[in-house]
């Protein structure tokens, strides 16, 4: 894509809506800051968490948060949840559109039907995009054990379609997640796209945090950072350290989970396995950071571990935090999926199966009895931020807008997302 195809010609004013914390959702933050840095304006309409503000303008972004929090919980739970969020939404984004019209409202899921709190702005001209970083009935199937065939399944394949069709493009996370949404044919190919979760630069930036390792070089530190349930598979990274524990002399694990509080019985119970495991010496609970933190707890260690049980979501979805170790040079063992197959060849990052602790473990000591090794693999694993950086993903973002905003300012009919 020429520059030419990716400028937008005037500013825009953007609304963005994510049923999230923004300041921890990198994914938001990315395109928010990048549309500022271009001249553009940005509301983000999002949570409110614990001792947030009302309003904020961070980096230029104008958030606006909905006096809601997340947590985990039951179909039930998570119903109200996004349906209240929706309804505040709805509201606000309405109230602001009046004011002052916005020409492009940018709706992230989950849920998809987040989308529809987008129907004034849509009225009057507005140009909708809705984001899938997931797809529904994926993560339903993942979270709750149920089959493809199972009626909430259907049903959330039905509010897919619906929502996909009403908006004016759709972007998707990953290829795949692109190519089994249009295999059961929720969306128009010609109205979609794929922009890949690449770190922000301006943020993972190994020259202001080189990788050196942990500050005490008698230490040898795995990290996680991340979202812990079940299916996020952090009990296998834990049993993993345990088989390890009594030969890798100063190693830890530290944990910091996405949530300080909505992680449900999750966070508790792999509480319980360290303590039943007797691990406390070794691995530690810490309290989530704010993104902008992160870079530098990843500067300081060995491993980064990315340990997922696989399932019909797992197995798509590219995780930010793979590509953000990749960009902090940390070395990565990771379970095998589809999605990380595709980006990552074999000799750049060091998989395993899942359920298979004793093949996670040996991954783990490989890099610690061959760190050379290590960080070469951590520098092949760069050939990711080369092909698809930040740069090449949001000309692709700034494209689309181009030509979503061109046809409604011209007054003609509007052009296919994907020509």
């Amino acid at each position: 894509m020429n520059a030419a195809n990716t400028m937008v010609e005037a500013p825009l004013r953007v609304a963005m809506i994510v049923h999230a914390y923004y300041e921890r959702d990198a994914r938001v933050r990315r395109y928010a800051e990048t549309l500022v840095r271009a001249g553009h304006k940005v509301d983000v309409l999002a949570l409110r968490g614990p001792g947030d503000p009302r309003r904020q303008v961070l980096k230029g972004v104008n958030v606006i948060r909905m006096p809601l929090r997340r947590r985990r919980g039951g179909i039930g739970r998570y119903v109200l949840e996004y349906l209240a969020f929706t309804f505040l939404a709805s509201l606000m984004l309405s109230l602001r559109h009046l004011e002052n019209r916005y020409d492009v409202v940018h709706v992230h899921n989950m849920p998809d039907f987040l989308v529809f709190a987008a129907w004034l702005p849509k009225l009057t001209g507005c140009k909708v995009i809705l984001d899938a970083h997931d797809l529904m009935p994926e993560v339903h199937a993942s979270k709750f054990g149920v089959s493809s065939s199972h009626p909430i399944t259907k049903l959330l394949n039905l509010q897919e379609r619906i929502s996909n069709r009403f908006a004016d493009a759709v972007i998707f996370s990953s290829d795949l997640l692109r190519e089994i949404a249009l295999r059961r044919g929720s969306c128009d190919p010609q109205q979609t796209i794929t922009v890949l979760n690449s770190p922000d630069p301006t943020i993972f930036d190994r020259n202001r945090h080189p990788w050196r390792g942990p500050d005490d070089a008698t230490e040898f530190r795995l990290l996680y950072v991340g979202t812990v349930s079940p299916r996020h598979g952090v009990d296998q990274a834990v049993r993993a350290v345990a088989l390890l524990a009594d030969d890798i002399p100063g190693m830890r694990l530290l944990i910091y989970p996405r949530l300080a509080e909505g992680e449900g019985d999750a966070l508790d119970d792999l509480r319980r396995l360290v303590e039943h495991e007797q691990l406390e010496r070794v691995i530690e609970f810490r309290d989530p950071i704010p993104l902008d933190q992160i870079p530098h707890e990843m500067a300081l260690a060995h491993v980064g571990l990315f340990t997922p049980r696989l399932d019909a979501h797992i197995d798509v979805a590219l995780s930010i935090k793979v590509p953000e170790f990749v960009a902090m040079s940390v070395p990565i063992v990771t379970t095998k999926t589809r999605v990380m197959q595709r980006y990552f060849a074999d000799d750049q990052v060091s998989y395993f199966e899942d359920g298979d602790i004793d093949s996670c473990a040996h991954a783990i000591r490989r890099i610690f009895e061959d760190p050379e090794e290590a960080r070469l693999m951590a520098r092949r694993a760069d050939r990711f931020l080369r092909e698809h950086s930040w740069q090449v993903q949001s000309e692709q973002y700034m494209g689309l807008l181009s030509r979503l905003v061109s046809k409604t300012r011209s007054g003609l009919p509007r052009q296919p997302a994907g020509s």
